[in-house]
């Protein structure tokens, strides 16, 4: 299972917590009515939207800025109904146009590419997720028709004063489209933490519109409560992307060099350690040409982390180091020869064009060797363990290098251990 698809489930169940709370409340009445009580918590979600954004924007990500900030305003008036409603009986109509226009200003801001925080474009993508807003409330206020027929419809339309819009079903799923065609990896699993997030918002929404839900809980502690749930999905999905921009490599998607360090410091006790190197790396790339390289680079990371777990890291250039905890050297030897002659059976398919050597020319796959080709791709491997001679990473790992060398001297694509 992938980290993505483990958190995810983990954040789907996160988000039915709420649900839970308003069928079952755990707390008494009185306690969940209590001021003091309330606006303890009321401030919980303010200080963790803020803080997404704030950390979005450290991140150059000013479109997890702007949608923190948008979830912030949306909060707020959920607090505050009647600071915004459209007329004297307007709370139920200013709910539901908020339940659409707000999927869909997120749909926006994500679908405007990503720029400065002080730019144009910037100002662009704010002045496009207000129109959602803007549109539903002028129609409300001036063409009733339309907008009856706009936020409700199908065979099956709900009770129009009290029920969620099926439009807001509509558009939620037209971002969770645009959440799945976005091909930005750098913000892929906050779309699918924001996408989560829709769960406990969408029940929030319903009970405060006289859903089934809101019959256990005070619409305030709904509110707060969909609120912090939320708000910790998000900011435990942001504080992942951090981690991940520290310590994983961009190219590979495997843990980085700098991972590598900090976990030999802290590794005790017996371990063993291994190095591995693609052979004929270099002339590969003068062949087919850097981007085909970076291609291998990716396949063999993703092959060693499919065997060998989240003990593979990238040492750097075409070098591969996997550490092994308390893990005798045979053991260690046996796993590593397991993955190196399961990687030679693979094939690689070559996807661009054949590089002209050093000359950098392009030149188009021959007859027999056409585009798409299918190469195998071999590793060399070296494998060493502490022994009270050699206590320290430093040492170890500086004997599997030694060893790696001697299995690129005894012909490559084998693994030699000491």
């Amino acid at each position: 299972m992938s980290e993505k698809v483990k958190w995810a489930g983990i954040y789907l169940l996160g988000g039915f917590i709420p649900y839970l709370f308003y069928i079952n409340p755990p707390l008494s009445r009185e306690i969940v009515s209590d001021k003091v009580f309330t606006n303890f918590l009321i401030f919980a979600p303010y200080v963790g939207l803020v803080l997404i954004s704030l950390l979005g924007w450290q991140i150059n990500q000013t479109r997890i800025f702007w949608s923190a900030l948008l979830l912030l305003a949306f909060y707020f008036y959920l607090l505050n109904p009647r600071i915004f409603v459209i007329s004297e009986t307007g709370r139920v109509a200013t709910l539901q146009i908020v339940s659409v226009a707000y999927p869909l200003g997120l749909c926006l801001i994500y679908m405007v590419k990503e720029s400065r925080l002080w730019s144009d474009l910037s100002l662009a993508r704010v002045l496009l997720s207000l129109i959602p807003f803007i549109l539903l409330v002028c129609l409300y206020s001036w063409v009733q028709g339309v907008y009856q027929s706009l936020l409700f419809w199908g065979p099956f339309a709900p009770n129009q004063s009290l029920s969620l819009p099926n439009s807001a079903w509509a558009v939620v799923a037209l971002f969770l489209l645009a959440a799945y065609g976005l091909q930005d990896r750098k913000i892929k699993s906050f779309l699918i933490a924001l996408s989560i997030a829709f769960v406990p918002l969408l029940t929030c929404i319903h009970g405060l519109l006289g859903g089934a839900a809101a019959s256990k809980l005070p619409p305030r502690i709904q509110v707060i409560l969909t609120f912090t749930v939320l708000t910790l999905i998000l900011l435990h999905c942001l504080l992942r992307m951090y981690w991940q921009k520290v310590y994983l490599d961009p190219l590979t998607a495997v843990s980085n060099r700098q991972a590598l360090d900090e976990r030999l410091h802290t590794l005790n006790g017996d371990f063993s350690l291994a190095m591995v190197d693609i052979d004929h790396f270099k002339k590969f790339n003068d062949t087919y040409g850097h981007a085909e390289g970076d291609n291998v680079l990716r396949m063999v990371a993703q092959h060693l982390e499919e065997n060998l777990g989240d003990r593979v890291y990238r040492y750097g250039g075409e070098e591969f180091c996997v550490v092994f905890e308390k893990t005798p050297v045979e053991t260690a030897r046996a796993q590593m020869e397991k993955t190196r002659a399961s990687l030679e059976k693979r094939k690689f398919h070559l996807r661009g064009q054949r590089k002209g050597g050093y000359n950098g020319l392009n030149l188009p796959f021959q007859k027999d060797e056409p585009r798409g080709k299918k190469v195998h791709v071999t590793v060399s491997v070296g494998v060493s363990q502490s022994t009270a001679a050699r206590k320290t990473s430093e040492e170890v790992l500086k004997r599997a290098d030694h060893a790696l060398y001697e299995a690129k001297e005894k012909g490559r694509n084998r693994v030699v251990s000491v």
